[in-house]
């Protein structure tokens, strides 16, 4: 990763409105460009670019950054490739560390790139492939689409995997920790956690191989079976098919999002290809921030059985209330898009997508009266209900047109149901609860304490160097001290550090906050550069009741509509965070 005069050069000279205008339309008012934030759905501009400065702030989503930070974002970069691309657009000749994956996690990851061809080459070129291929052909997969998704085949042996991995050097515990074989606890045998599977390869959001997905031969229990959790594989954390599908849901600005993976695959032997798919019926606020961050329109087509249904109206209701705009597509007769590709063909699937999508308050709406039209009571209890919904919808052509919806299936006139919803201000307040991180939430003090830790991680002897400065008036980010304590207790009988390991020294609510820290892509800092951090948040407190007066009066001023006055004030904000006392 770059240092910091490497970033403050792409910067200086990547010109911030220039790149913004490649993908919002900015109007200039003043001092400062204002348009439409590409971040949240709105109708009234709230983006500000200030090209002085170098940063833009959005008043309705609060994001904020520099134009690293906007590329990153709009490009679904990491923060190296960013500086990188931004860099030779500039004509930079910037030398730079490549991207640093921990030493394990490479070799989890490995280790599944070398199956993914294994298994690939199983079923497309051994006659041991030919039953699970010829049934892959007759469900309308093309032997093209199987090698673009390098579907596979796992061996049918309880050692098949175990044995090609140890020829290229990988322990059986190594396997274990990927989630590629299981393990008989009372024997500590280890076996093949796949057999006689067709195996889908689940990518992470980086387009890297880290787990799988697999389908049974015939009628073998279960019907499918998933990698467990690992160190590389979170499923509250991944999304099916975001990687190959980012574009594209840019383009159209929506995702559709279907529960079975060979759904996802079925449906992009389409021309749908801004699909997605679930790690089960379940769906994490986590998942739905990274897919706010491509669009704002999320579309869910899950099964017609109970379980789907129940989870498009979990999921629904979170994409609301986390300020997205969700959306249902029900197949008829409960079908699953697969199945209804299978019987009807790719193009009247293609129409059934364009003419059958409803808001989720309407289908919310639909279903609740089949059970209740001739109950009263249920009646008025479904109708305060699609009002207590309809809150949370911020955009005022899509309240009324979800008003009328609602007009037509209770039989109450429009009005009437706008006057029972609660004031759009209150609501507004409510939303911020919910908006993506930006640099106001991920402080300059945090990030200097997540990498002084992320250094002690990797290097003992810095700990052991630094370790009588350091004390809970130091660390001030919650739960950060508690971690500097049980590395200095970790290390006093461990000479490297070992995820696995520290977990037993760490309590649960402190797990979060060491993800935080190990995810973080930094480099180790030197010995003087840990003195210079150590000081600088030292020195941090003397600003922080500025810096808290400040943003209590961004605050004020955004709540009186005065944006220019909230503009000026976040310009100071920056300004302070500039400052050595700051950094």
């Amino acid at each position: 990763m770059a240092n910091q005069s490497v970033t403050e050069q792409v910067k200086e000279s990547v010109d911030i409105v220039d790149l913004i205008s490649e993908y919002v339309d900015l109007e200039k008012r003043g001092s400062n460009y204002l348009g439409l934030c590409p971040f949240h759905n709105e109708n009234t501009p709230s983006f500000n670019v200030n090209k002085e400065k170098g940063f833009y702030y959005c008043f309705g989503c609060q994001a904020s950054g520099s134009v690293i930070d906007f590329y990153k974002e709009m490009e679904n970069l990491s923060f190296s490739e960013a500086l990188r691309d931004l860099g030779n657009r500039a004509g930079l000749k910037i030398k730079y560390k490549q991207e640093s994956i921990n030493s394990k996690d490479l070799q989890l990851i490995k280790m599944h790139e070398h199956l993914v061809d294994l298994y690939h080459e199983i079923l497309t070129e051994t006659k041991e492939g030919e039953t699970a291929l010829n049934y892959l052909l007759d469900r309308g997969f093309t032997l093209e689409q199987i090698k673009r998704e390098k579907i596979g085949l796992s061996p049918n042996m309880s050692d098949g995997t175990i044995k090609v991995l140890e020829k290229l050097g990988y322990s059986k515990e190594m396997m274990y920790q990927a989630g590629l074989v299981a393990r008989n606890e009372e024997t500590f045998q280890y076996f093949d956690r796949f057999r006689n599977r067709i195996m889908i390869p689940i990518k992470n959001h980086k387009g890297r191989y880290v787990a799988f997905t697999a389908r049974a031969l015939g009628d073998d229990h279960p019907k499918y079976l998933n990698s467990p959790e690992t160190d590389i594989f979170h499923k509250s954390r991944l999304i099916f098919n975001l990687s190959d599908s980012y574009k594209v849901i840019q383009d159209r600005k929506e995702v559709i999002m279907m529960e079975g993976h060979m759904d996802v695959l079925k449906v992009k032997g389409t021309n749908i290809k801004n699909v997605v798919g679930t790690m089960g019926t379940s769906v994490s606020k986590e998942q739905i921030e990274i897919l706010k961050r491509v669009t704002q329109n999320i579309t869910l087509m899950f099964d017609g059985d109970k379980a789907g249904k129940n989870a498009t109206t979990s999921v629904g209701e979170k994409i609301l209330e986390m300020q997205a705009n969700p959306y249902v597509i029900s197949l008829p007769s409960g079908m699953d898009p697969d199945e209804y590709i299978e019987k009807y063909g790719s193009e009247s699937f293609e129409n059934y997508i364009k003419e059958n999508r409803d808001h989720f308050i309407l289908y919310d709406a639909k279903e609740k009266l089949k059970d209740s039209k001739d109950n009263d009571l249920m009646f008025t209890e479904n109708l305060n209900r699609s009002i207590q919904l309809l809150k949370y919808v911020q955009n005022e052509v899509e309240e009324s047109r979800i008003l009328r919806g609602l007009s037509d299936l209770y039989e109450i006139e429009a009005d009437l149901i706008k006057r029972q919803l609660p004031k759009r201000k209150e609501v507004r307040r409510q939303k911020e609860t919910f908006h993506r991180p930006s640099i106001l939430n991920v402080t300059s003090r945090e990030f200097k304490e997540r990498h002084i830790i992320h250094t002690f991680i990797n290097d003992k002897s810095a700990l052991e160097t630094f370790k009588s400065k350091l004390d809970s008036e130091l660390f001030q980010t919650e739960g950060y001290y508690g971690i500097i304590k049980n590395l200095v207790e970790y290390f006093s009988e461990f000479d490297t550090f070992d995820k696995q390991m520290f977990l037993s020294y760490i309590d649960h609510e402190q797990l979060s906050n060491l993800e935080r820290i190990l995810d973080t892509d930094l480099p180790i800092l030197g010995e003087s550069e840990l003195n210079d951090y150590v000081n600088a948040i030292s020195g941090m407190s003397s600003s922080s009741g500025e810096k808290n007066k400040l943003i209590k009066e961004i605050e004020q001023a955004e709540l009186i509509g005065d944006d220019t006055r909230a503009l000026e004030l976040f310009s100071q904000l920056i300004e302070l965070q500039k400052s050595p006392k700051s950094k």
